[in-house]
């Protein structure tokens, strides 16, 4: 299968991978318009075009608000006013005080200032079309008294884009923070945190770049409008390789830490969900979602032996998420013998394996590690019984005074095994709501099945203190945490 997209495009067939070379694959139709195809979307306009939709009046007011920024940064003042109206005055104070304090600023709020870098990096780009779109229409309200001259114009993009791309090295410079490490949140961020910011930063990068290649051209400056918004195009992606290469290092970063994640941080004595687990499934999904990016990378470390792909038979990126699962169900059986009983253990495994499964089993290419993972929780459940409840059913069959005569009831060791182990896990935790009562019923099932047949084979000689009917009711209570 082919799998094309704005920045690369990969054939993945039985390991066969191939890349391009990075850039919008665009094509030039009969009537000369550019068009280019997606993987699942087809052909569409850039969403710059959703300019054309403003009506007459809007359209004058926004070029006339850009003339006088545009006269503005002619006179001296740089394009602070600009860059606030944005929203990423922010930008301006990165170069103030030492590193530390800039990674500091960063790091807290990382997620918000990169969603509000790339809104202020689409109106930028919105602008840019727009001033094009009115340098080459005829109509006299778009006439050169509307407009800033466009070699004003192209310097204030210009000034405002160096303002803006800093914050592109201040990303790449963020401390990564395994779980677990013991470091402080406020050292750094997560590994996946900032990959996923490093894919976003730079997938706004390259689609500002290759949409601008859309613009409108002006019949009478085509020359000179081509070159600046080939200077434009230039200068966003410039920083594409950059990032690229930072994108594979933090990728192989977490490939690498996987299995050294939360040595000395285990599950403490609970059965919920592992912040191991967490994080290894969103590293795996982000991968996943950003397949064509992260295939062509992958197949380029592997090109460059940078990275050796554990399973050949298929593609790099494959092989990256399949090492992460196989590592992840290798360090969750780790941790699961770090708690202080089996039942415990295998409980901890039933809650993490099945929330890999929810999280996982819809994903394409996993569907048969997927089959395996549901069979292997089905025999964590059967495991968690025996542990757990095996030894209360085998009471109701065992009598300590063989030798004896009269009659010996085993139902008061019974009760008591039961209760015992009741109180016991009775506020262990099993965060999903299916697989809770997956459990009680498998609970349910053991239990009375025995119980209610010593019950029927004795029914003349023995009265039970607790009934097969509250035993149950007793168990619908458990593992609500």
């Amino acid at each position: 299968m082919e799998l094309k997209g704005g920045s690369s495009t990969v054939r993945r067939a039985s390991g066969d991978w191939s890349s391009s070379s990075g850039t919008l694959s665009s094509t030039c139709t009969p009537s000369g318009s550019p068009s280019y195809s997606d993987s699942g979307r087809g052909f569409h306009l850039p969403s710059i075009f959703s300019m054309l939709e403003l009506d007459v009046e809007e359209r004058a007011k926004k070029l006339r608000h850009m003339k006088l920024l545009v006269e503005e940064f002619s006179s001296g003042n740089v394009s602070e006013r600009w860059l606030s109206e944005l929203d990423v005055g922010w930008l301006l104070h990165l170069p103030d005080g030492d590193a530390s304090a800039r990674r500091l600023f960063i790091s807290r709020q990382l997620q918000h200032l990169v969603r509000n870098w790339i809104t202020a990096l689409r109106q930028v780009e919105e602008s840019v079309f727009a001033y094009f779109d009115g340098q080459a229409r005829e109509d006299d309200i778009f006439s050169a008294s509307l407009q800033p001259d466009v070699t004003g114009f192209a310097g204030f993009v210009e000034a405002t884009l160096l303002k803006m791309l800093p914050f592109v090295d201040a990303v790449v410079a963020l401390k990564i923070i395994h779980p677990g490490s013991g470091e402080r949140a406020t050292d750094g961020v997560e590994a996946v945190e900032k990959l996923q910011a490093l894919i976003d930063v730079r997938d706004a990068l390259s689609t500002a770049s290759e949409e601008l290649q859309f613009c409108p051209h002006s019949s009478l400056g085509h020359v000179e409008t081509t070159r600046i918004i080939d200077e434009m195009s230039d200068l966003l992606s410039s920083n594409l390789g950059k990032l690229d290469t930072v994108i594979w290092d933090t990728t192989d970063e977490i490939r690498t830490g996987i299995m050294a994640l939360a040595e000395d941080n285990g599950p403490r004595g609970s059965p919920g969900i592992h912040r191991v687990t967490q994080f290894v499934i969103s590293y795996i999904k982000l991968l996943d979602s950003k397949h064509v990016l992260m295939s062509r990378i992958a197949y380029e470390a592997a090109q460059r032996r940078t990275y050796v792909p554990d399973i050949q038979s298929i593609g790099p990126l494959d092989s990256l998420i399949m090492e992460a699962f196989s590592g992840l169900e290798d360090k969750l059986v780790s941790l699961s013998q770090s708690l202080p009983c089996d039942s415990l253990g295998f409980l901890f495994l039933i809650n993490n394996s099945y929330f890999v499964w929810q999280q996982l089993h819809q994903m394409f290419g996993m569907e048969f590690p997927m089959a395996i993972l549901n069979r292997k929780i089905d025999d964590y459940i059967q495991s968690y019984l025996q542990a757990s409840w095996g030894p209360v059913v085998s009471c109701l069959y065992y009598d300590p005074r063989p030798l004896r005569l009269g009659r010996y009831s085993p139902l008061p060791l019974f009760e008591s095994e039961f209760q015992k182990i009741y109180n016991a896990q009775r506020l262990w935790k099993v965060p999903d709501p299916e697989l809770r009562t997956r459990l009680r019923n498998a609970i349910i099932k053991k239990l009375t099945s025995g119980f209610r047949k010593f019950l029927d084979e004795y029914k003349s000689v023995t009265t039970p203190r607790i009934t097969p009917q509250k035993l149950e009711e007793m168990l619908q209570d458990l593992f609500e945490g």
